[in-house]
């Protein structure tokens, strides 16, 4: 009997990576983003506006009923919430428009989606894998949002932990960059600057989506089931690393 899993932005690159290993795996795999993008890496796909999907109750009511109906009496084992939302300026007071899409996305989806699709889980090893963020813990200038959101999450991840106690395993990772279409895009005219970013990581490089894809594989295993309420660092190791004047 195949397993199942629930990944959140699944036509991202990390999203898509994540669908791709578990598709190769055996794995049933159900995707939720607003765009479908490529139908051939997942069993099911959800069109979702996470915003609209906290602030409206009937919209909400509706997806989580095409999970279960995508499900049919089967459980759900793992349910990945990689979707997030990026505003960046330096600007204050940011517009609150902005800062509640922001949370909504990143923090309420997630709390929502654990707590609606808990019933549906597999009990005992079902698992939950926050994607978070290095800015939760280190950030930078006009990252006030994004950062303050992903602090939330982590500490969502913790929160969630204890309350579910061994029904459902609930863990965070949290990278620093990640070789994405959209990063790499914003580096095109600039290798120079790319090649800076590379330098500051201790391993000379920044991480692929298929990484981000192998820890989730490994948390979401039977082989760690101890591992819960862990908030883990794929830095590459810039986390350790302090930035000053010469």
């Amino acid at each position: 009997m195949k397993r199942h899993i629930v990944v959140t932005g699944s036509t991202g690159a990390i999203g898509l990576a994540i669908s791709r290993k578990f598709k190769a795996d055996g794995w049933a795999v159900c995707g939720l983003d607003q765009v479908a993008g490529k139908y051939g890496e997942i069993d099911n796909f959800i069109e979702a506006d996470l915003n609209k999907f906290v602030v409206d109750e009937q919209y909400k009511r509706t997806v989580i009923s095409e999970i279960s109906t995508w499900l049919h009496g089967q459980t759900l084992d793992v349910l990945v919430n990689n979707a997030a939302y990026q505003y960046v300026s330096t600007n204050h007071p940011m517009p609150v428009s902005e800062l509640m899409k922001s949370y909504n996305i990143n923090v309420i989806a997630p709390y929502l989606l654990i707590s609606e699709l808990y019933i549906m889980m597999t009990e005992k090893t079902a698992s939950v894998v926050n994607i978070g963020s290095i800015h939760s813990r280190l950030t930078k200038p006009g990252f006030v949002s994004y950062a303050t959101t992903k602090a939330a999450l982590a500490a969502l991840t913790r929160g969630m932990a204890l309350d579910y106690e061994d029904r459902v395993r609930i863990n965070c990772i949290e990278p620093a960059s990640v070789e994405t279409p959209m990063l790499l895009d914003g580096f095109k005219n600039f290798q120079e600057r790319r090649q800076e970013l590379e330098s500051y990581h201790p391993q000379k490089r920044i991480s692929t989506p298929e990484e981000i894809a192998e820890l989730v594989s490994l948390i979401s295993s039977d082989g760690v089931r101890f591992l819960h309420g862990s908030c883990i660092d794929v830095s590459g190791g810039i986390a350790c690393r302090l930035h000053d004047p010469a």
